[in-house]
């Protein structure tokens, strides 16, 4: 699965649009009766919610290829291969050689499509 990636450009621009809808909401307040103070404060902090949330997104995007990294080195084990051969229809058995280290993995998944045999 690929995970789509938002650059600061595209935060920026969607965080454009709020603070549009935040400076009309804020005109609004103002002239219902709203002190400017109080409206350019309610500015403030959503301009606030909005560093927050790109810095959310670039953590996010720090963590990405740590989680891809892992998941690889999961996709790549012997363990994660052999369930692979186990969920494969078209192979009816896999044998390990007894006393080597696969062996042990083989023998620590349940069924016996995936054994180990003496050498």
């Amino acid at each position: 699965m690929k995970i789509p990636m938002l650059t600061s450009d595209q935060i920026h621009a969607g965080l454009t649009h709020v603070y549009g809808a935040v400076g009309t909401a804020g005109a609004v307040l103002v002239f219902v009766g709203l002190s400017q103070g109080d409206a350019t404060a309610l500015g403030h902090g959503v301009h606030q919610i909005g560093d927050g949330v790109a810095s959310i997104a670039a953590g996010i995007a720090t963590l990405i290829p740590v989680a891809t990294a892992l998941y690889a080195m999961w996709n790549n084990s012997p363990f994660s291969k052999l369930i692979d051969l186990k969920k494969n229809d078209q192979i009816k058995q896999v044998i390990a050689v007894a006393g080597t280290p696969l062996a042990a993995i083989a023998d620590a998944i349940p069924g016996d499509k995936i054994t180990s045999a003496p050498k």
